[in-house]
């Protein structure tokens, strides 16, 4: 019964927002209005993540599109395909700053809302039960610290740890007033320092009222008033796991290896059975109704995406909508590209026992692999869900640390750990002799494999400074790595 009437809760906490939606930020009579009660919050906090699913932003651009076509992860390189220019890095083509700058725009719209929930929310404290306002106000500074440090990773500099200069440079401006005034950019060192400080005081506010934290806090006498289930379904929400997994991002990004790896620990050996769990196998099942494309007992921070398939369908098709002629947008890898990838022509016994080849490729033609991840299937379990973090990512983390400590050993029993769950025979387990670059190669091989349509790619390369990416000849440097921001700030003097 539960897994009926929470996704139907979520539906109706996303309609409920619209009132919320319709507030302008100048507005400030209306927003009043919406905060007198417990539930205009929880209305606010639910149109700010129905703001982070539009299109422009992670409902398809920030994760499918336009991000991973920067990574090279489809062939795009097509005359008149819409990513073409996208794919050659063409930033004063007018489509690709449409593209970046809506997600520079709608992000900073989400924050707006985000901002006014969290400066308003102290006013009303004493009014609020303790947990709904620590959490609201937990979960709205974490998204805002998670929204920021991905427009940081698009739009800041990355290779941090080799290049540290790049924390002097003025770039994005961190804001976290609800104001009129326009905010001013500022160092990378003060933004990602921003983001810190929201991270740590996120985590500090939902470390005692969280669901996901509810065993160890049973005896604490915690009250968690949860009768319309707005607490439940907590990987649709960002969770006190998900700020912990947004640190290890963060510190990563930093080259802070030690911090880095004391985030991630804390989702690999605490989140497990609470909020994540490596896939029961259901990426095997015949009926595709029960298939979990996306891994989904693994995201630890997801998007509930109503109609999800309505933004994906016209680019993992082959046809058309006449069926007759060759779909010209749609999204595809280079098969030979694949096979490589999944060392067809070397492992094959390793390469047909991965999940990811095996379940997630439709192979239209031996030279070109349409991608499944986010198939449509009628009345399907899991339907609509984009994953913004997931559990691989922190295993993937704790190698990169591992190894750049010298623990080679450490370093592969983590990736290990992710491909013995996807499938990958015990024959092909990583050797713990594996030199250091070679490490880093199958990190970056992990990296490919397990994020496609899911945005994270180019930001592996923009943060490790790779000088050359696969399937382009470009050379990888600060000039495409940081996309220019959005003529209008330059205007304004930011």
């Amino acid at each position: 019964m539960k897994k009926i009437i929470i996704p139907i809760l979520v539906i109706l906490s996303l309609c409920s927002c619209k009132k919320w939606l319709s507030i302008s930020p100048k507005s400030e009579i209306a927003s009043t209005d919406l905060f007198q009660s417990e539930q205009g919050f929880k209305d606010a906090l639910m149109g700010s993540y129905l703001l982070m699913t539009d299109r422009g932003t992670y409902g398809f651009e920030s994760t499918i599109g336009f991000v991973d076509c920067l990574a090279q992860q489809y062939l795009t390189t097509a005359s008149g395909h819409p990513y073409a220019n996208v794919s050659t890095y063409q930033y004063l083509n007018g489509a690709v700053i449409s593209f970046k700058d809506n997600i520079w725009s709608k992000n900073y719209a989400a924050i707006a809302n985000l901002n006014n929930i969290i400066n308003t929310i102290d006013s009303y404290k004493d009014k609020m039960h303790p947990t709904h306002y620590a959490m609201i106000k937990g979960e709205a500074l974490g998204l805002r610290a998670f929204i920021h440090l991905d427009l940081y990773r698009l739009f800041g500099n990355g290779n941090l740890k080799n290049a540290p200069v790049g924390l002097a440079v003025v770039g994005l401006p961190y804001v976290n007033s609800y104001s009129k005034q326009i905010p001013k950019p500022v160092t990378g060192k003060v933004f990602l320092e921003n983001v810190a400080k929201d991270l740590a005081e996120s985590e500090a506010l939902m470390s005692k009222y969280d669901i996901v934290l509810n065993t160890a806090n049973s005896n604490l006498g915690v009250e968690i008033p949860n009768q319309d289930q707005f607490y439940s379904n907590r990987r649709m929400r960002f969770n006190y796991y998900a700020a912990k997994a947004t640190q290890a991002r963060l510190y990563l990004w930093l080259g802070d290896y030690e911090k880095a790896k004391a985030a991630a620990e804390i989702v690999t050996t605490k989140a497990i059975g609470t909020l994540v769990s490596f896939h029961n196998g259901n990426i095997n099942n015949a009926n595709t109704v029960l298939k979990d494309y996306t891994f989904s007992t693994e995201h630890i921070f997801a998007l509930n995406l109503q109609n999800m398939f309505e933004y994906v369908k016209p680019y993992i098709t082959q046809y058309g909508p006449d069926g007759l002629n060759v779909n010209s947008r749609r999204l595809a890898q280079v098969g030979s590209i694949a096979n490589t990838l999944y060392e067809i022509n070397t492992k094959t016994g390793m390469s047909l026992s991965d999940y990811r080849y095996k379940e997630l490729y439709n192979k239209v033609t031996t030279t070109e692999y349409l991608l499944m991840k986010f198939n449509f299937v009628t009345n399907s379990t899991f339907k609509d869900r984009m994953p913004l973090i997931k559990l691989p990512e922190m295993y993937y983390i704790l190698a990169e640390c591992y190894n750049e400590a010298g623990n080679s050993a450490l370093a592969v029993e983590q990736l290990n750990t992710v491909r013995t769950n996807r499938g990958i025979a015990t024959t092909y387990k990583l050797s713990e002799t594996l030199t250091q670059a070679q490490i880093r190669a199958e990190i970056e091989l992990e990296y490919r494999k397990e994020f496609i349509s899911e945005g994270q790619l180019f930001y592996f390369f923009k943060r490790r400074g790779n000088t050359a990416i696969p399937s382009t000849n470009k050379v990888m440097d600060n000039s495409i790595y940081m996309l220019p921001l959005p003529q209008r700030e330059l205007e304004m003097g930011n």
